[in-house]
């Protein structure tokens, strides 16, 4: 051993005498590392594969001539060198290799897939020109409702008297059957006024936009369609300009095609709840009744210069305006501005951003895990590196070496979690609630690919540096000794490195589990909520009668209820009925101020409002919603108009608190020849859109007092209501062979598409948070075997002595717990921080919920007790001869 030391300082001398610059001198002892190496691996000694390297070498000049002719490209070279070495350990260590990049390309793979949906969502531009001058315009309603839709004298005055947008459109979502072109279809058309497509930055590929004169009430009909309409319908004919359209058997003539990238649907706003296919211009009428009602959804683009915050204080100016000129419409109304982005993507932001951290949270247990392996494999390795250091390798030059392995793992990860993260978008947008329609489009750019690699370079650093620094704090004449343990500083700071990491892991997975505890729990209380009527075994389908063919309100009232009595008489079917809006089918359904017979009319801006519906006495059948007090809709009733209701219990409350309402006369404002109409009965609460909400006041009328000419049927079956789907279909064609359905589905199915986004931020969570257990779990394992295969030789003195195998047991099972312990303190603290980030997305526990937390501290506790477990099972079983005997 002193003669390779008396070498290696030889050499070293030499070089500094003849002042060989650094990377010369570095170049060198590279070479000489790898012909050391070649020569044990070939079975000499390595006192011996010291000398030879040496030797090897001749004399000085040789050394020197050697070191100026690689000196241009000695860097380079010596980082293939790294190269080629470090992948040379990695394949002949499979299992560790193996292990360190499955457990990459988990963490790296969530992360790629959960960055493609933000990426998608929250960072690439909107596909609209400018769009970042988009704005919705919405009113805010005297009981605090935001994103409230406008009414027609409204937008007309906001357009007229700002000065802060360039441009501003209003539009109303509607849905149409379209005839003529094969089968009946119902398609998505969206009323808009002509600046539309000029606000959103777009202009028609084919023929043209609309005119001021097809604004007017008798004006032209006419339609834009989209680029995907006309591909289907028209086959993408250039001289579909002029072709007419049959929709709601009234003629459209085409005179433009959108290009192919224009999409635009605001779901807030949306009755038809999908995006529109066609455009026809809305009249806009500028007096009389028509202009009031609530029902239109504005677009503008500010004007270059003019920031969010001017336009909004612009707008608080003109609801002031309209509520001073027209205290019976406006009194209380306020105006917002909401950005287009914000619009789109606002309500699921939150939960990204929460599951965006939660993948953060996994890639730094991977790292950690990882980190944890290659620092057993630097004890397991301290002999070469110390043979290195020996021939005159810098503490750099180890580094170096070592991070290359490292970022070696890292790539090899990142290319393998590209492969996860591509099957993980497949279910995202599988599982994706309905809201994020633009998921369909998400995949693999150029922009995630470079995160990616980003982001596996950062980590093969984060989980290679410690180890790699760690590995040159040796006691070389100690490492170098023939069956040398190393030192005891040495192994020390080894395992308290060790020990830290597996304590972050357990606490960083602790947080993980407090989340995805708390949305579990949150999730199991909302589908416990009652929504007020019955989802099994009934199918719904929706069906709108043209107006060009049912003019009047008594043939629209005729072909509903046939339908129903010939829907009725299937076999399979045990009740029907129908309904204008049907809860969690999507659409805004419709809401307006009532008056009480014989009470005072209350000042504006403060008018009790309730929700509306039409239906017959077979739709309270079907699903089951309870009359409570009075009577439900005779036969007469649903034939003749009798002006009479139904209300549910939230509307007793609010308009009859103390008072039995059966008797009283209440008139619903659905237009200016309103009537008052006797409560004949009251329901049992429904909810409408969301199960976390309080059912709003609802009164219900029969057809004949208030026709709709789209009506949904809900058909309670006898068996699988999916199956009963065509013959309902043939039984309405029969009755109309023009008439389309749409909408078929489940009733069930609209009830647990309500909980969608719910389940996708639970789920997500919790398979992050599962994976993150598992990694902690692993941690904890190789931390405890490698206590376990250090402490042999102890472990065999204790059982010669008399320990029994409990004890050695119980000696190993402490060592561990106690890491995990001091782990879910530190994770109970970040948890009770960290949660709090998620109250918005809970419902009916809290962010701290005491339950929770302890029980995601013992289910953890618990995991960490069963990886403790197997190392110390091993270790309680060692046979103390064999142990005496360990080298």
């Amino acid at each position: 051993m002193g003669a390779i030391r008396i070498l290696s300082a030889r050499l070293r001398g030499l070089l500094r005498r003849e002042a060989v610059i650094g990377d010369i001198d570095e170049e060198m002892r590279c070479h000489l590392e790898m012909v050391v190496e070649a020569n044990v691996e070939q079975g000499m000694p390595p006192a011996e594969a010291r000398r030879a390297a040496l030797r090897s070498f001749g004399n000085f000049d040789s050394v020197r001539q050697r070191a100026w002719e690689v000196r241009g490209g000695g860097m380079l070279e010596t980082f293939f060198q790294d190269l080629r070495y470090g992948a040379r350990v990695l394949a002949r260590n499979p299992a560790f290799t193996a292990v360190a990049v499955l457990t990459l390309a988990l963490g790296i793979g969530a992360n790629t897939a959960i960055f493609s949906v933000v990426d998608q969502l929250l960072l690439r531009p909107l596909p609209y020109p400018g769009a970042e001058r988009l704005v919705m315009l919405w009113e805010v309603t005297p009981d605090g409702t935001h994103q409230n839709t406008v009414s027609f004298a409204n937008f007309l005055f906001w357009r007229r008297e700002t000065r802060s947008f360039a441009g501003m459109a209003a539009f109303s979502d509607q849905r149409v059957n379209l005839t003529g072109l094969g089968e009946p279809e119902e398609v998505s058309l969206q009323l808009a006024t002509a600046e539309l497509f000029q606000v959103l930055g777009f202009k028609p590929i084919l023929g043209r936009g609309f005119t001021p004169e097809e604004m007017l009430p008798d004006g032209p009909r006419v339609v834009v369609v989209g680029h995907g309409f006309w591909r289907r319908h028209l086959g993408g004919d250039p001289g579909a300009i002029g072709k007419v359209l049959q929709l709601n058997s009234r003629p459209y003539t085409v005179v433009g095609v959108l290009p192919e990238g224009f999409r635009w649907h605001i779901r807030k706003s949306s009755v038809a709840s999908r995006p529109a296919e066609i455009w026809s211009p809305l009249a806009l009428p500028t007096e009389g009744p028509a202009t009031r009602g609530r029902f239109l959804s504005v677009v503008a683009r500010l004007k270059p210069g003019v920031s969010l915050t001017g336009a909004a204080a612009e707008m608080k100016t003109m609801a002031a305006r309209l509520e001073n000129e027209s205290q019976e419409f406006n009194k209380g109304f306020g105006d917002e501005v909401v950005p287009l982005r914000e619009q789109l993507v606002g309500e699921v932001r939150p939960a990204l951003l929460i599951l965006l951290g939660a993948v953060g949270l996994v890639l730094l247990i991977a790292c950690a895990n990882v980190s944890n392996l290659l620092l057993a494999r630097v004890a397991a390795r301290e002999k070469e590196i110390a043979l290195r250091t020996a021939v005159g390798a810098r503490r750099l030059r180890v580094v170096r070496q070592l991070l290359t392995e490292s970022l070696l793992l890292s790539l090899l990860g990142s290319l393998l979690g590209l492969i996860f993260a591509a099957w993980g978008l497949r279910a995202l947008v599988a599982i994706s609630p309905r809201e994020l329609v633009t998921l369909q489009g998400v995949g693999l750019n150029l922009p995630v690919l470079a995160v990616t690699l980003a982001v596996s370079l950062a980590t093969g650093v984060l989980f290679g540096l410690a180890p790699a620094l760690e590995s040159t704090r040796l006691n070389l004449n100690d490492s170098l000794k023939e069956g040398g343990k190393g030192t005891a500083g040495q192994g020390a700071r080894n395992r308290r490195l060790r020990n830290a990491l597996v304590v972050a892991e357990v606490a960083l997975a602790l947080v993980l589990l407090a989340g995805a505890g708390l949305l579990i729990k949150s999730f199991v209380r909302l589908q416990a909520v009652d929504p007020g009527f019955r989802a099994d075994g009934v199918l719904t389908m929706v069906a709108r009668l043209p107006g060009g063919k049912y003019k009047e309100d008594r043939q629209k009232i005729d072909f509903f209820r046939q339908a129903t009595e010939r829907i009725r008489a299937v076999p399979g079917v045990r009740d029907v009925g129908m309904v204008n809006f049907l809860p969690f089918y999507g659409g805004l359904g419709a809401a307006t101020a009532y008056f009480v017979e014989g009470r005072p009319a209350p000042p504006p801006g403060h008018f009790t409002t309730a929700d509306v519906r039409v239906s017959d006495a077979g739709y309270f059948r079907t699903l089951g919603i309870p009359l409570l007090r009075g009577r439900g809709f005779t036969d007469v009733e649903l034939r003749e108009s009798r002006h009479v209701l139904l209300i549910n219990e939230a509307m007793a409350r609010q308009g009859f608190p103390g008072e039995n309402p059966i008797g009283k006369r209440v008139k619903v404002v659905m237009g200016p020849d309103s009537e008052p109409g006797e409560i004949i009965g009251i329901v049992g609460d429904v909810k409408f859109a969301s199960l976390t909400e309080e059912a709003k006041p609802t009164v219900y009328e029969p057809p004949p007092d208030l026709t709709y000419s789209a009506m949904t049927f809900v058909i309670r079956t006898a068996g699988d209501p999916g199956e009963m789907a065509p013959t309902v279909r043939r039984v309405l064609r029969e009755i109309d062979p023009d008439q389309p359905v749409s909408d078929v589905q489940t009733m069930e199915r609209l009830l647990s598409d309500a909980v969608r986004r719910n389940r996708f931020n639970t789920l997500l969570l919790g398979l992050f948070a599962g994976l993150a257990t598992l990694l902690a779990a692993v941690g904890i394992f190789g931390v405890m075997s490698s206590a376990v295969t250090l402490r042999t030789r102890e472990i065999g003195l204790r059982v010669a002595l008399g320990a029994q195998q409990g004890q050695v047991l119980g000696l190993i099972l402490k060592q561990g717990l106690r890491l995990t312990l001091a782990g879910v303190v530190l994770g109970l603290a970040g948890a009770l921080a960290l949660t709090r980030l998620l109250a918005g997305l809970l419902f009916g526990v809290g962010s701290t919920d005491p339950a929770t937390f302890a029980a995601i501290a013992a289910l953890l506790t618990l995991v960490s007790a069963i990886a403790c477990y197997l190392p110390a099972r091993r270790a309680a079983r060692v046979d103390p001869l064999i142990a005496l005997r360990y080298e």
